[in-house]
């Protein structure tokens, strides 16, 4: 299963960790999994080049990691728009993925 925790301090993204695997098909074709990746390597792509140096990034196999360091509106348009497509696969596939939101 994917785990996808959003963290938030005043209605603000403040870190947004992915762990695991949907393991909704077989290795190399599990469109979940190839979903959330695609959402989450658009995402940090979009921070990276509107953003630079504005999130810390950790990205190891079944994990990835975003934590805000500068916080903007930009910022938190692009996180916000990773949120709603996160959401939006999770309505489909909820037996594989998992949304927490945490308010610190």
């Amino acid at each position: 299963m994917i785990k996808i925790i959003i963290n938030k301090t005043e209605q603000k993204f403040t870190k947004i960790e992915i762990t695991g695997h949907a393991q909704a098909g077989e290795y190399g074709k599990d469109l979940v999994c190839a979903a959330i990746t695609g959402i989450a390597t658009g995402g940090l792509n979009a921070i990276d080049q509107i953003k630079p140096n504005s999130c810390e990034f950790v990205i190891n196999e079944g994990l990835i990691t975003i934590i805000v360091k500068e916080n903007s509106s930009d910022l938190q348009v692009i996180l916000q728009t990773m949120y709603y497509q996160f959401l939006t696969i999770y309505q489909q596939y909820q037996e594989f993925i998992s949304v927490k939101e945490v308010e610190e």
